[in-house]
């Protein structure tokens, strides 16, 4: 019954999102709006600064699911303001699908492939899980802790890890046929499909349980969708203001439809529902040369910073479990302040570091 109950609620977010979906396409096609994904610069060798806004966005969005979390754990009987932290964690479920997407974005097979990966998402997470099952378990088990480490069991943002390496296998192999345009839009396709049949769980009784959680079936048409745009060429089409001016009222109408539906059922979100991230993704790319540049410089060093925040700010929540969030002067100076500490001390963490290493390798070159 329960099962049925979960599948019911799977369809009707898929649905709301086919309809979202739905009233997007027949605005683009009555008011002949040009459809303009992300497209990286490929004349730039530098880094884009525009992805890492995407990544910041998102990084403040992953926290602010987790902050959701950790007011329910103290005051889950206070129902104005957990509706509240939960309305705001349901609208950051773009965040997972984002990251996974700009991290195919600017993927490529080149020497040091498999090295690079290693070096800068492998040994991290290895040294923050060893740490983690020391400073939250009591009891020590090798056994556990390799489970936890390869399920991303240790703190539970870490499933993120284990599933992105997946990807970067899956990337390996696809990547010869994903070079050829006919190819790219048959695969990009089919990874739609089975990315929401999994939403509707078809796939969970023939997966084992402990399989769901960093199954790439969840996200795969996000992943997919990364390498389709990063191996696409920039389009010349511009849109213009009337067109902004219409998006934007598709926008407004389909966030207050999100929100109506959300209170409704008064449940949390899953992070891979289909369509969401994707109007999150168009919005933000089509006004992104209108946000205020201090804005999208700080949002830019953030997403710049996200896997040093991402790893680092589950022992910040976890430590911040001991203290009530509201001494922090009531429900909203708490929410703000868990925020900032959450993303600051990681990026003020990682700054010392950086500096550390830049201090380092100047004494032993003079």
């Amino acid at each position: 019954m329960k099962m049925f109950e979960k599948d019911n609620y799977d369809m009707e977010w898929e649905l709301l999102g086919i309809i979202l979906a739905g009233m997007l396409a027949l605005t683009f096609y009555f008011f002949r709006i040009p459809l303009l994904f992300p497209v990286p610069n490929q004349s730039k060798n530098s880094r884009e600064s525009r992805f890492d806004v995407l990544r910041g966005f998102a990084m403040i969005g992953i926290v602010m699911i987790h902050i959701h979390s950790y007011f329910q754990f103290f005051h889950p009987g206070d129902t104005f303001i957990i509706h509240n932290t939960l309305m705001l964690s349901n609208l950051a479920r773009f965040s997972v699908p984002m990251f996974i997407l700009t991290s195919a974005i600017f993927l490529k097979i080149k020497e040091g492939y498999w090295i690079s990966k290693f070096r800068h998402l492998v040994v991290p997470y290895t040294v923050f899980s060893i740490f983690g099952y020391w400073i939250k378990y009591n009891h020590y088990s090798l056994n556990e802790f390799f489970t936890f480490y390869a399920l991303g069991k240790v703190f539970t943002p870490f499933y993120f890890v284990p599933l992105l390496l997946q990807f970067y296998i899956l990337f390996y192999i696809l990547n010869p046929i994903m070079k050829e345009d006919n190819w790219r839009n048959i695969i990009l396709l089919i990874s739609f499909l089975i990315n929401v049949i999994s939403n509707l769980g078809f796939f969970d009784t023939f997966l084992p349980i402990e399989y769901h959680s960093i199954s790439i079936f969840n996200y795969i048409f996000f992943f997919v969708l990364g390498i389709h745009i990063g191996k696409t060429k920039q389009s010349n089409s511009e849109i213009n203001q009337n067109s902004k001016f219409i998006l934007s009222i598709y926008y407004v109408l389909s966030l207050i439809l999100v929100l109506i539906v959300s209170h409704l059922f008064g449940t949390d979100l899953k992070n891979h529902h289909t369509i969401y991230p994707i109007l999150f993704l168009l919005f933000v790319w089509q006004y992104l040369n209108d946000f205020n540049g201090s804005i999208s410089k700080i949002l830019s060093y953030i997403g710049n910073q996200s896997l040093f925040i991402f790893l680092l700010h589950p022992f910040i929540i976890h430590f911040m479990h001991s203290v009530d969030p509201y001494t922090f002067g009531g429900p909203f100076f708490g929410y703000v302040l868990t925020l900032l500490l959450n993303v600051g001390i990681p990026i003020l963490i990682s700054i010392i570091i950086q500096k550390g290493k830049f201090l380092y390798q100047s004494h032993h070159l003079t």
